[in-house]
């Protein structure tokens, strides 16, 4: 019976005690309570009244194993002084691995929290937006962002793995001791009309929204009557380039665009808007300062 004692003292111990356990987190704490509000025969042994009776052996000795398996499945345990190495919960699983981490979700609804203390359990400083998108990216892993810019070694990535039987599989790249903050954001339904929460990584290079049409090459006044016999709206964005060559775009009212300026690019804004990303043609003035007309965006953090 000694044995079991310490085994439950040892668990809710190492709940309230480990530095950087997932104990830190809503799972860890439900388990917790659970633990402490067992009943007299299952519970901590040291919390019991000194009243005459005999524990049954074979209850505490199943207590003490469910608790511990229910410890292992929300991932309690962490290497002595560091992180786990991996951790699950019920929204998404996450494995440390030489290279990379691998994350599971599992339900792309769930509190953001969650999603927060499964990274967080495995030593990265996270955080986690769940962002509307469009129904191809619901349940995927945007990011990782990091809103004051990567500056270390490696690289930051995440890559999907298919087959996959949950919502989402992939690879993450970061290194493990980068020491600033990220963001990922996990993609949900967006309501209609709700605009799509648009991954900075993405390459709209050749990018085409209206299905089995070409809007590459074409003036603005033909693309925009093919939008509208689709039922769509349209938003504009002037396509500057940049003396290295890279590209940066202008969200602008219609009334800047000209019908006879050529589109470049086409991208789903929302369920019911496409965005044209038009080249500016004459009179479209100088191109402006990106910093000047850089607007939030999802994964910004206050400073």
């Amino acid at each position: 019976m000694n044995g079991g004692m310490n085994d439950i003292d040892n668990l809710v111990r190492a709940i309230d005690l480990a530095p950087n356990a997932p104990a830190q987190g809503p799972g860890a704490r439900e388990l917790r309570d659970a633990i402490m509000a067992t009943p007299v025969q299952s519970g901590r042994l040291s919390r019991l009244s000194r009243r005459p009776g005999r524990v049954r052996r074979p209850v505490l000795i199943s207590a003490v194993t469910a608790a511990v398996a229910a410890a292992a499945a929300i991932g309690i345990g962490v290497l002595p002084g560091g992180p786990a190495t991996q951790y699950a919960n019920a929204a998404v699983s996450i494995k440390k691995t030489e290279d990379h981490f691998s994350v599971t979700i599992t339900d792309p609804a769930a509190d953001h929290r969650r999603f927060e203390e499964a990274f967080r359990a495995v030593g990265l400083d996270v955080v986690v937006k769940v962002v509307p998108v469009a129904p191809a990216e619901v349940g995927s892993l945007i990011g990782p962002i990091a809103p004051k810019g990567f500056k270390w070694h490696g690289s930051i990535g995440v890559q999907r793995v298919t087959p996959c039987a949950s919502a989402f599989c992939g690879k993450v790249w970061m290194p493990a001791d980068f020491p600033g903050q990220v963001v990922f954001g996990v993609g949900r339904p967006a309501e209609p009309g709700e605009p799509y929460a648009q991954d900075p990584a993405f390459d709209p290079s050749g990018a085409e929204a209206l299905d089995g049409y070409t809007a590459h090459g074409k003036r603005v006044a033909t693309v925009r009557a093919e939008a509208g016999r689709r039922g769509l709206k349209v938003g504009y964005r002037l396509l500057w380039t940049r003396p290295d060559g890279s590209f940066f775009d202008e969200p602008v009212p219609g009334s800047r665009v000209k019908d006879d300026w050529i589109v470049e690019w086409s991208r789903h804004r929302s369920s019911d808007t496409v965005d044209l990303f038009v080249v500016p043609g004459p009179g479209s003035g100088p191109a402006p300062d990106p910093q000047e007309i850089a607007t939030p965006q999802w994964y910004d953090l206050p400073d």
